[in-house]
């Protein structure tokens, strides 16, 4: 058939981004990185903290997740959060990077 014209091209690639940054948020999305940054956390923490490190997913509000992590883990956690954040769709690691910043409001407010 006949090539695309330049504003099918755009209208295209435009969609394709759309998409992609849609899918990046989709709770599916969102648990499969929160249990890889789960898993490898209890692997890079020591032996006392590993049982310190959980998450989960809220049954209802399918995109919220409760973090159940020690003081003495978030900085393990933050790590394997910046490790990871390069493999994620561009949207993921948005969403990851407040994560880190709550924790890091968080470990702020202690210290006040």
């Amino acid at each position: 058939m006949f090539p695309e014209t330049p504003i099918e091209f755009a209208e295209n690639k435009i969609a394709g981004t759309i998409k992609g940054l849609r899918e990046g948020l989709d709770p599916d999305v969102l648990a499969y990185w929160y249990k890889r940054i789960e898993d490898r956390s209890i692997e890079v923490v020591p032996e006392h903290l590993k049982d310190k490190v959980h998450f989960e997913q809220d049954r209802v509000l399918w995109m919220k997740f409760k973090m159940n992590v020690s003081k003495r883990a978030v900085p393990y956690v933050m790590n394997v959060i910046e490790e990871y954040i390069p493999m994620m769709p561009y949207s993921t690691g948005l969403y990851f990077r407040k994560v880190q910043e709550a924790l890091t409001d968080e470990m702020n407010k202690d210290l006040c």
